[in-house]
């Protein structure tokens, strides 16, 4: 018994030790790293001081008053640190310039150009490093090369700020003011890094749907006025999930609805090109809500309003308007606005609006509410600024669902129905160019599947012919096919819900 506990403390004891020893080394590890990253910003009296230290314990270092082999070794160690020092101010330039293209990319002029000034400023620091005199073939090709690249990217960063400075109308005078001057000397080792103020977003940055020469024509609002800072995650994700860049459907590709074009003319185009025009009681309504049967161009006459206007299109929907974090909703909601504001003319589409903006009611939960609290207070601070000129288009085929603040807000409530006998034949002649069949029921998208069907019933017929019949030997359509399309391709609309949407325009549209 006696024996087997001598060995229990044996193990034990031995296993504290390799404890201790394995913790002993894994801190000279974590030393070395923290001591190698410190060198290259120490300045010579840390270095000297350290080597002095380090002589006391260790003979075999030599001092300064040593030998003339100590003296070349200190001056060798200095100028390695000056040549760790240009590597610093090599990736720090390197980061901001990085920086600086990716907001440009973005259209966040203001905060390309901050990055920009920085990396200036970080640049022409290293430019009045002095060369080290003594260092190792290859730590001077590294010298070379730093210096190389970094006056390489000086003429470029000048130029890029010249060429922003134009656009947003900020002189570079006033650009050296703005910025301080980010001296790597007096910072502490540990925590030498360019700290970056937030600013507002770009004053004067071109929208994605819109031409450079409409950018002089426009006076947007900073979003810092418009209520704060922003985050720049959001901003990243409103301009990557968001903002539809190719918007490319023109008025001819809707067929019909001159009522609702007309809307949207006098509401978004001519505002957008004649400000002076609509002013005063002329001043156009921010608020413009699409509503009837699915498939009849909605969303086609939003995305017609901003290529006709080369406004900057948002297309939003609920899943990019919702997180699982408390409180992004709303931050995201802000920032959409903040940024339309920068961008405008902006169009801030929301397709099937009913499936956000629905009636609130008791069993609702708190995120909802605060999402659609937090839309109804951005939407009234837009159309408070008549210098604004953001329009928000809503679409929905159940506008009996919305709440009544949200409409309240979308004063111009257009009925989008079902085509009438004149654009039925209209859509067929352009599908098909050929005599059509009158549909009643059917809605633009169902015409679409009807051709579509009938486009397939002389393809249907080949069987195994297809593989080597010619193109051109394929019969053309007939009227049968469409007839028998008709069996297959039914009305998606019931007439009991084109019915309710009729009755509702009759009391609460525009048209």
């Amino acid at each position: 018994m006696v024996i087997s506990n001598s060995f229990d403390y044996f193990d034990s004891s031995r296993t504290m030790n390799s404890i201790s020893e394995q913790n002993m080394v894994n801190m000279s590890f974590l030393r070395g790293i923290i001591d190698s990253f410190s060198s290259i910003f120490t300045e010579e009296e840390e270095h000297s001081n350290h080597r002095h230290e380090i002589s006391k314990h260790d003979p075999t270092v030599p001092t300064s008053s040593s030998s003339m082999n100590g003296v070349d070794g200190a001056v060798t160690v200095t100028n390695e640190r000056v040549a760790y020092k240009l590597k610093g101010y090599f990736d720090l330039a390197k980061e901001e310039i990085s920086k600086g293209v990716r907001a440009e990319e973005w259209g966040l002029h203001d905060d390309a150009l901050l990055h920009y000034r920085y990396a200036q400023r970080i640049m022409n620091e290293a430019s009045s490093t002095p060369s080290p005199s003594y260092i190792t073939s290859s730590e001077k090709e590294k010298v070379r090369l730093y210096r190389e690249k970094i006056s390489k990217w000086q003429s470029q960063v000048s130029g890029r700020l010249q060429a922003l400075g134009k656009r947003t109308g900020v002189g570079m005078s006033e650009n050296k003011r703005a910025v301080p001057s980010p001296s790597l000397a007096s910072v502490p080792s540990s925590n030498r890094r360019v700290s970056l103020p937030r600013t507002s977003l770009p004053r004067g940055g071109t929208g994605v749907a819109r031409s450079p020469k409409d950018a002089t024509t426009t006076n947007p609002k900073p979003a810092k006025e418009a209520g704060g800072g922003y985050d720049d995650k959001l901003v990243e994700m409103i301009n990557t999930t968001i903002v539809d860049r190719s918007p490319s459907v023109k008025w001819d590709d809707v067929a019909g609805l001159d009522g609702a074009k007309q809307a949207l003319m006098e509401m978004v185009i001519l505002p957008a090109k004649r400000r002076d025009l609509f002013t005063g009681l002329r001043r156009p309504a921010r608020g413009l809500l699409l509503f009837g049967p699915p498939g009849n161009g909605k969303t086609m006459l939003a995305k017609a309003v901003a290529s006709e206007s080369q406004a900057t299109f948002f297309n939003v929907s609920a899943s990019s308007l919702t997180s699982k974090w408390v409180g992004e909703a709303e931050k995201l909601v802000k920032t959409l606005f903040q940024v339309a504001i920068s961008r405008q003319p902006s169009v801030i589409f929301m397709d099937e609006i009913d499936s956000i903006m629905s009636t609130r009611s008791i069993s609702e939960n708190e995120a909802s509410r605060r999402l659609k609290s937090e839309f109804l207070i951005q939407f009234d601070g837009v159309t408070s600024n008549p210098d604004d000129l953001v329009i928000v288009i809503g679409a929905t085929n159940k506008p009996q669902e919305l709440d009544d603040a949200v409409l309240r807000r979308l004063v111009k409530r257009i009925y989008v129905p079902l085509p009438d006998p004149n654009v039925r034949k209209l859509l067929f002649k352009t599908k098909l160019k050929c005599q059509p069949h009158s549909l009643s029921g059917y809605s633009g998208s169902d015409l679409q599947a009807l051709c579509e069907e009938a486009a397939m019933m002389p393809i249907r017929e080949l069987g195994a012919d297809i593989l080597t019949i010619q193109a051109n030997k394929v019969r053309p359509l007939s009227y049968d096919d469409f007839r028998k399309s008709m069996g297959v391709i039914r009305p998606s609309l019931s007439k009991s819900k084109w019915e309710e949407l009729e009755h509702w325009n009759s009391e609460f549209g525009s048209n």
